[in-house]
């Protein structure tokens, strides 16, 4: 939170310089129809292929992609499946939002993220303290102190 005058104050928005780029588009408790579908609550251990298996019953699918997360590359629990017409894709949500999948329950609605997630430059840490600049080095813990140069 940043400090005003009155005392705090809430940021109201990011200060990132892409988040005036939207990702969502419409009502996440009405989305408009689309040919890509959000599968919401997946197993850890739900794969593409038995997305494709699942979901191809009810029409051609384009693609298929659970979401991973960039650092340790295990699913983050939700996926987004792309039909070739909007109608095969209201016929898999239909039939498959509430059901079981791998031992959990799946909620599928139609997607309404516009692009992907803009990537981070390595792994977010937690807020960054006053003092980061006189960090210890994590290595000073494994060498017994603080390291010196050879000469």
């Amino acid at each position: 939170r940043s400090r005003s005058r009155g005392g705090y104050r809430r940021r109201d928005h990011s200060r990132s310089p892409m988040s005036s780029r939207r990702r969502h588009v419409g009502n996440r408790d009405n989305p408009s129809p689309s040919r890509c579908l959000g599968v919401f609550g997946l197993s850890l251990y739900t794969t593409e292929k038995e997305l494709e298996k699942e979901f191809g019953r009810f029409g051609n699918l384009e693609k298929v992609q659970v979401v991973l997360d960039g650092h340790s590359g295990r699913s983050r629990g939700f996926a987004f499946v792309y039909f070739d017409t909007e109608e095969d894709a209201r016929e898999a949500r239909d039939a498959l939002n509430g059901k079981d999948l791998d031992g959990k329950q799946i909620r599928v609605d139609y997607s309404i993220t516009k692009r992907a997630h803009t990537p981070t430059p390595g792994m977010y840490m937690g807020r960054p303290t006053s003092s980061s600049s006189s960090r210890r080095d994590y290595r000073d813990d494994y060498y017994g102190g603080s390291r010196r140069r050879s000469p």
